[in-house]
């Protein structure tokens, strides 16, 4: 690390996080970098490796909190394309580089009339809960909590049907768009349920990402129909078992839904996560002081800018998100790059140690 924050922090990462749960004052905003597979290039594994192996993902992150003392990293274990390996299709690693994450390889089901013969799978063993689960064992042998299921029901659909599937159900096939969304929610809850039970509630935490769900690829209306009935269930229950720890990552652009997450229940103190698609201001203004926001670094920036443009960037969401009554955390538009340059990451800080003061 170039960027001595020591000089000027008053508070430890963990500190600074608490207290801004807390709705106390901080020194500086926090920063989570959201780094999955750019741990594994930390510690030199292969993508495929990090994700096949729990154990060496909790590794990696370790190796990302060292490294990047002044963020609020966290070992983090997750990925976005799900559904099709949990309910009986295949999973294509990204070994070699070949993704930045795993994929589904192909749709489970192609016809609307398969929807009641999918299985209702285990959590405890279909697909990626498994490795979720031990990744869990050994964060809570830590002191890091466990995480509850990732996701909306919506990554899970398309998964299973394949994304242009889903979007052509919405108009023509609207009632196999909820059978399938209700069996995934059940599938969720039950994962949700098993894991509460296990490790309390008090410690665990929600990432709920909604790649799919953005005005991007349905309009708010469809997002009313299709999602949110689903969503309002979901987060219902983790809040009804007192789950406390929530962050909702919008990715793309989710301007047209915003109203909507009105009606959604929520722990106080949700994080806000959002896209580059979506300005700071106006999010912080639609999601109240009740709750904090995050974001925006372009991650096109983060990984193909140069390091004086990853600044002015950096700079730009400071000065944007920093007026936000409820608080801010400093976090790329999405997952942090796999092969952001680490010259980037140290662009990053030097615009948090100049400009991300209070």
């Amino acid at each position: 690390m170039t960027v001595d924050f020591t000089r000027k922090d008053k508070f430890t990462p963990l500190e600074r996080i608490g207290r801004l749960m807390a709705g106390e004052p901080i020194d500086r905003v926090a920063v989570i970098p959201f780094a999955l597979s750019f741990s594994a290039r930390l510690i030199g594994i292969d993508r495929g490796i990090y994700y096949r192996e729990p154990e060496r993902a909790f590794e990696a992150g370790l190796a990302c909190m060292q490294a990047y003392p002044w963020t609020n990293a966290s070992p983090t274990y997750a990925w976005a394309d799900m559904g099709a390996w949990e309910f009986g299709g295949q999973i294509v690693w990204p070994d070699n580089g070949e993704s930045a994450a795993p994929r589904s390889f192909g749709p489970v089901i192609t016809q609307p009339v398969e929807v009641d013969s999918l299985p209702d799978p285990d959590p405890r063993a279909a697909g990626m809960m498994p490795l979720v689960d031990r990744f869990n064992a050994i964060c809570r042998e830590h002191g890091f909590p466990a995480s509850l299921p990732n996701g909306t029901p919506t990554n899970h659909s398309m998964g299973i049907v394949g994304d242009a599937t889903f979007l052509r159900w919405m108009i023509r096939e609207p009632e196999a768009v909820h059978k399938l969304q209700r069996k995934v929610t059940n599938f969720l809850l039950k994962g949700a349920e098993i894991t509460i039970g296990k490790y309390g509630a008090e410690n665990c935490g929600a990432l709920c990402a909604l790649p799919m769900d953005s005005n991007l690829l349905m309009s708010p209306k469809a997002f009313e129909k299709f999602v949110k009935p689903y969503v309002q269930e979901l987060l219902g229950y983790f809040l009804q078992k007192g789950v406390r720890s929530l962050l909702v990552h919008l990715c793309g652009n989710h301007a047209g839904n915003l109203v909507h997450w009105k009606d959604i229940p929520l722990p106080p103190r949700t994080i806000f996560s959002i896209g580059h698609e979506m300005d700071l201001e106006a999010t912080g203004r639609s999601i109240g002081r009740e709750h904090i926001l995050g974001g925006n670094i372009s991650t096109t920036i983060l990984q193909a800018g140069t390091p004086d443009e990853v600044f002015a960037d950096t700079v730009r969401c400071l000065k944007g998100g920093m007026e936000h009554e409820g608080g801010y955390i400093l976090m790329p538009a999405c997952e942090l790059p796999p092969n952001t340059p680490f010259e980037n990451m140290e662009a990053m800080a030097q615009a948090v140690y100049e400009h991300g003061y209070y």
